[in-house]
């Protein structure tokens, strides 16, 4: 029984040895080939047998929202560019809302349009903003609708 051990061991041992061996040969050619030519060895190209004219549309891309600010900042004209910010809840845990006093939330509305010269598409979400009495707000955001597109007038489908 110990020969036959042994013996599997010897096998086993040398198909890696020769595995090892082929691996190496194989690497350095290919390295050989990258690094003594300064080229990379020729990849052959498929067959397309589909290849579509391309065309380059221009996107325009609007979102739209409202936001409250404080109403003396308003009348003073000392809105600021943070102050038009919907910063977004990332951290839930780190909030508690049952400690920190929330003066003032309401319902918010998000819509994403995206225009082209072909066609419009356009997706809203809803969300909750909330102020807080530590002067912080944040909104809670659900998840976007479904993208709803229209089509513009005179462009011609071709079948």
């Amino acid at each position: 029984m110990r020969f036959q051990r042994k013996g599997s061991f010897l096998v086993l041992a040398g198909l890696c040895v020769l595995f090892i061996g082929v691996s190496r040969l194989t690497l350095a050619t290919y390295s050989r080939d990258i690094f003594m030519t300064g080229e990379a060895p020729p990849i052959p190209v498929p067959d397309v047998k589909y290849s579509p004219k391309l065309a380059t549309l221009k996107v325009e891309e609007r979102l739209t929202y409202e936001v409250a600010v404080p109403e003396e900042k308003l009348q003073k004209g000392e809105v600021e560019p943070n102050d038009l910010d919907l910063i977004e809840v990332q951290d839930k845990e780190s909030i508690n809302f049952h400690q920190i006093e929330c003066f003032h939330y309401r319902q918010v509305t998000q819509r994403q349009t995206r225009n082209t010269e072909a066609i419009v598409c356009t997706r809203t979400r809803q969300g909750t903003e909330y102020w807080l009495t530590n002067k912080t707000r944040f909104v809670e955001w659900d998840p976007w609708s479904d993208w709803t597109a229209i089509s513009r007038k005179g462009i011609v489908k071709k079948d």
